[in-house]
């Protein structure tokens, strides 16, 4: 998959489109992609999708929560991977933002990017706003501009709604096993294993601290999780506490893996981390000793699995 990011010096190449912040690229992004190949190969032109270097709800609320389901470089493979022939990695900022939709699609989409047939989701919406504009009015837009639009089909298996949306809500409840069926894929978080205070070790119990590499990436709620460490190509099971560790009155949010069977140094180690499943809750214990035989109750619930 070619990667662009400056459109200003691209030459041009007659291309099907579709456009999006794909964020997470869950099963519903993968089926409007896989619909947009279609079509790419029934006009016998490359597939390129159009999206952006940040999501566009940073630029209107830089200071929110954490909500991205995925870095940009965890997006792009994930692209790739839906046989994507050209990215284009638009910069979202304010003079992108003020664009109406038909100066997109004259200015960007045909001018800059010589797109001939713009593939949608049914209810996408591009362009600073404008009261009652809709597909309707993308369509009469694209006409003007030689361009055909095409809205995709929703994609409801089971009646079940699939978007980015509904993967944040079941991870805000710890739902990680309903969020990977909307996903189409474990729910993951990539970073850097980092030194921390040294209390599991202390418990019999090291842990990888782990500082994520795109901090607006949104974590489940606080908890203990089954998951997968994936660390230089190997795969092994894990125990992750997401929390405030309310035992030893800590005050930060941290993100600590336990690894099973595991005993090398990681310090500095890039490490990816699917989640499996919630074991429990966080919480507060009597005693150093009593969260140790928790621990232990956690890991011999995975060792039985």
């Amino acid at each position: 998959m070619e990667i662009i990011t400056d459109i200003n010096s691209l030459t041009p190449v007659d291309t099907v489109a579709t456009i999006g912040s794909f964020d997470g690229v869950h099963r519903g992004h993968a089926a409007m992609i896989a619909e947009a190949r279609s079509l790419a190969v029934e006009h016998n032109l490359p597939l390129t999708v159009i999206t952006f270097t940040t999501h566009p709800r940073l630029l209107f609320k830089p200071s929110q929560q954490p909500f991205l389901l995925s870095s940009l470089e965890e997006k792009l493979s994930l692209l790739r991977h839906c046989g994507v022939d050209r990215c284009i990695l638009l910069p979202f900022d304010r003079a992108m933002a003020a664009l109406s939709a038909r100066e997109f699609m004259f200015d960007i989409l045909r001018d800059k990017l010589s797109v001939k047939l713009l593939a949608v989701g049914y209810d996408h919406r591009f362009g600073s706003p404008h009261s009652g504009e809709g597909m309707q009015q993308y369509i009469e837009y694209g006409r003007s501009a030689g361009i055909e639009v095409r809205p995709m089909n929703p994609y409801l298996p089971e009646g079940v709604n699939i978007s980015s949306s509904a993967v944040r809500r079941q991870l805000d409840a710890g739902e990680v096993t309903a969020a990977a069926d909307i996903l189409g894929r474990n729910y993951s978080i990539c970073g850097t294993v980092v030194h921390g205070a040294a209390l599991g070790r202390s418990i019999g119990f090291p842990t990888a601290n782990i500082v994520l590499h795109e901090p607006m990436q949104m974590l489940p709620i606080d908890g203990v999780y089954e998951c997968a460490v994936i660390l230089s190509g190997a795969e092994y099971r894990g125990v992750m506490n997401i929390g405030h560790k309310p035992t030893v009155g800590g005050e930060e949010r941290t993100i600590e893996v336990f690894i099973l069977n595991f005993n090398d140094d990681i310090y500095n180690s890039n490490v990816r981390v699917e989640f499996l499943r919630r074991i429990r809750e966080e919480r507060r214990f009597a005693s150093l000793e009593e969260l140790r035989r928790q621990i232990e109750k956690d890991v011999a619930s995975i060792n039985k699995i």
